[in-house]
């Protein structure tokens, strides 16, 4: 048998710098090439604050204000009145919008304020309620207080609308 150490020849002294830096190091002297896309304005999600109060008002009304943040362009904002007991009602705003209930206004970059009269019928001893709700297009969410709410009583044989509450 040979002794395998005469056989083979000996190894270069050892220069300090490993296979494992040398690989290391190639791969962080690679450019890396970054792309950059541009993110549709739509993607980014704006949430509007609105502000919904309820009021009672003189004989057989009430009627709701609306306050929000600048809506963006191209957002909307929906307006849904819905009754609950007795009688029928009638609504009408006093701003721009399209459709009859719900009510949808077009944001424009700037904030929005609006109200909107409420008529109620009722039969005696009527109670009934209009609420009023706020919803946003997927783009503006809505925060805060977006909905409330008008109850109206009549009284016996009465045409007075005598006991009303909002909220």
């Amino acid at each position: 048998m040979s002794d395998d150490r005469q056989t083979h020849p000996a190894l270069p002294p050892s220069t300090g710098i490993s296979r494992r830096s040398l690989t290391k190091a190639a791969v962080w002297s690679v450019p890396v090439i970054v792309f950059a896309s541009p993110v549709p304005a739509f993607a980014a999600s704006t949430d509007v604050t609105v502000s919904v109060t309820a009021q009672c008002r003189p004989g057989p009304n009430g009627g709701f204000a609306f306050t929000t943040q600048p809506i963006p362009v191209g957002e909307q904002l929906t307006i849904t009145l819905t009754h609950t007991g007795a009688g029928t009602f009638t609504a009408t705003p006093d701003f721009p919008h399209s459709g009859s209930n719900p009510f949808v206004v077009n944001g424009t970059g700037a904030p929005f304020a609006g109200q909107i009269a409420v008529g109620f019928t009722l039969p005696q001893n009527g109670v009934a309620t209009v609420t009023a709700t706020v919803t946003g297009s997927a783009g503006a969410p809505v925060v805060g207080d977006a909905s409330a709410f008008v109850t109206q009583r009549r009284d016996g044989n009465s045409q007075n609308y005598n006991q009303c509450q909002a909220g």
